[in-house]
């Protein structure tokens, strides 16, 4: 370090002004920094007058002020300059308050800021408004608060001489003394301050929190002057409570504010008359209101509206308030509990949903419609509900069916219900509502799906000879479910009529319901009649879509053909195994006994002798017929002539 004996000068930064606030709150609010606190108790319907509860660490009462006066309590000063009497009535007012410290609070009205720390990084603040609390670290809007802060102020930097001091916002920490160690890594230099009767010592070149102030020491001169750079931990806040809407109107003009119509009807000097009215131009409220110190307001379900001033044309400033939580809603006096229930689930098979509808506010309701919105499942009744009403405390009830076709956590899916209920804002005096219930989520169990077949026919034919085709079918799975047992018939084949076998086209279906463990024998009757190798397709369908499926071929032998042999039976065995998404590999058996035929064609030809006749024999036969010819042709000649 290089010491250094000279006159030194201390070097004071510009300082920032106090904390400021400006604004609009509702009597019965208060408004405190740290320990001093002021509630607005009452306000005189006469002057304006104020009615103030005082809290301070020293003094706690009542205490009467007049409008437009200055209450002072330590470093918190208050100004209430106007007020605006109606069933909420508000004063307006302006405040001036110290740097506010880590922990320390601040209260206006419905507001409480909250300073949780200050340091390099800049300042963290929590607000709260109602239930509702956020966390800013910066200049901020808040509903209708609006804050410029400022913290981590440099108050200090240059030259201290030996007990002198630097102060800021009322705080002072003086230099008190230093020290010089030889240690064995070189020398140790120490400064020491002095702050509310405590010392603190800093190492040259360390930094630390004393008091208010952060704290860094850069170098010493000798053990009289020490440079050091200092900041305040304190936060500067200029705050505000501002309107919704600050708007002008000509008597006779209408502006919207939130879901009201408000109308300026016409003023007598500083009198205006006010109307409210909803959207349909029915008036909900009306009143005068006066430009003055000591003025009035109108108020109606969540909406305040002030008069600000009035020119000598007639055209009026107002300032208006929205707290939406009060403003009028259907919501509030009409509600619809929508619950969505299930029991125990299976995959693939149907599973009941339970809708419950519950009027639970005070109003009734009417043409309500329950509609259900299926999430992953498949529905197998009826998805829409009608009531025509329903009254207060009174509960209905849905049952719906739908299928599950994957295992596991599956969505269900949720309730809609819209209803009509009244409504003082709505034209028609009422309005349409929706609900929503849970969305529910299954647990569904998996369900195995399995099926072997078992096929067995005659390896050969013969044309228009039936052929019996045997299917066994069996439920190796776990649960009973629906299914179809189809054969392929190709072209060439056709099939004797069965009771309970359904064609279509080339395609016959027997329906199944085979319980786990259970098998069904079938036999078809098929008759071929065009030859060649006939190949017929067998499939088992289920829910999950085809879960077994295998084939087989017979040869129709040609007409004039001979069997020297009869044929064996060719026995097939199929087993295939399906897994829930049915996507496994199919495993088939086939297990084929044939004996060889041996045809053999035999040709024949036939020779046939036709009988001899004699020539004399012929003659005669001839003769006799010319003679016989001849006697009819004359008898028919005679009867002509007679009948002439």
């Amino acid at each position: 370090m290089k010491r250094l004996v000279a006159l030194l000068f201390i070097l004071l930064l510009p300082l920032v002004g106090a904390s400021t606030f400006t604004g609009y709150i509702g009597v019965s609010s208060t408004v405190g920094v740290g320990n001093y606190t002021v509630t607005v108790k009452d306000v005189s319907l006469d002057d304006g007058s104020l009615l103030l509860d005082v809290s301070t660490p020293n003094w706690s009462g009542m205490k009467k002020l007049p409008l437009g006066s200055v209450l002072s309590l330590g470093e918190l000063n208050l100004t209430f300059e106007k007020v605006f009497l109606g069933s909420r009535s508000l004063v307006f007012l302006s405040a001036q308050f110290p740097y506010v410290l880590p922990g320390q609070n601040v209260t206006l009205g419905p507001y409480t800021i909250e300073v949780l720390s200050v340091g390099k990084d800049g300042v963290e603040l929590k607000v709260t408004y109602g239930n509702e609390s956020k966390t800013f670290k910066s200049s901020f809007k808040f509903e209708n608060l609006v804050a410029n802060v400022s913290g981590f102020l440099p108050v200090y930097s240059g030259y201290l001489k030996l007990n002198e001091s630097f102060s800021f916002a009322g705080e002072t920490v003086t230099f008190t003394g230093a020290k010089v160690e030889n240690a064995t890594s070189g020398f140790i230099e120490t400064v020491f301050f002095s702050y509310d009767n405590t010392t603190y010592a800093l190492p040259v070149g360390n930094e630390s929190v004393i008091g208010p102030f952060l704290v860094k020491v850069d170098d010493l001169i000798g053990l009289n002057y020490t440079k050091v750079d200092v900041h305040f931990l304190g936060v500067s806040m200029n705050l505000t409570i501002v309107p919704n809407e600050v708007f002008s109107l000509a008597p006779g003009q209408t502006k919207t504010l939130g879901p009201y119509v408000f109308r300026y009807d016409y003023h007598l000097g500083n009198k205006l008359k006010v109307s409210l009215l909803n959207p349909c131009q029915v008036v909900l409220a009306s009143t005068s209101l006066i430009v003055s110190n000591v003025s009035t307001l109108l108020y109606h379900k969540g909406l305040t509206v002030i008069p600000l001033s009035i020119d000598a044309n007639g055209t009026a400033q107002f300032a208006s308030f929205i707290n939406p939580n009060e403003l009028p809603s259907p919501d509030k006096v009409a509600n619809v509990l929508v619950s969505l229930r299930d029991g125990n689930a299976r995959q693939y098979l149907p599973t009941t949903l339970t809708v419950e509808v519950e009027n639970t506010g005070n109003v009734a309701l009417s043409n309500l419609t329950v509609k259900f919105v299926p999430g992953d499942v498949k529905v197998l009744s009826e998805t829409e509900f009608f009531l025509k009403s329903l009254a207060p405390g009174e509960k209905k009830e849905f049952k719906l069916a739908v299928l599950p076709m994957k295992s596991g956590n599956v969505s269900a899916g949720r309730v809609t219900v819209t209803a009509m209920a009244p409504y003082e804002l709505a034209c028609g005096g009422y309005t349409l509502l929706k609900f929503s219930s849970n969305e529910l989520t299954l647990n569904v169990k998996p369900t195995r799906v399995e099926y072997s077949l078992r096929v067995s026919a005659p390896a050969n034919a013969s044309l228009y000879r039936p052929v019996n085709l045997t299917v066994v079918v069996r439920n190796t799975g776990d649960e009973t479910l629906p299914a179809n047992l189809t054969l392929t018939v190709p072209p060439g084949v056709a099939m004797a009529s069965s009771g309970n076998v359904f064609a279509s086209g080339s395609r016959i279906v027997l329906p199944l319901y085979l319980p786990p463990g259970n098998e069904s024998v079938v036999s078809f009757v098929l008759i071929p009649y065009t030859p060649g190798e006939k190949s017929f397709k067998i499939a088992v369908v289920s829910v999950p879509g085809v879960v077994n499926e295998t084939g087989l071929s017979i040869t129709v032998l040609s007409a004039g053909t001979e069997k020297e042999n009869q044929t064996a039976p060719t026995t097939f065995t199929t087993t295939k195994t399906i897994t829930e998404r049915i996507n496994s590999t199919v495993t088939i058996t086939v297990t084929k006994t044939q004996t060889e035929i041996k045809t053999k064609t035999v040709t024949s030809t036939t020779t046939s002798s036709v009988p001899y006749t004699p020539l004399k024999t012929k003659l005669i036969w001839l003769v006799i017929g010319v003679v016989i010819g001849a006697g009819i042709i004359i008898a028919i000649a005679w009867y002509q002539a007679r009948s002439s």
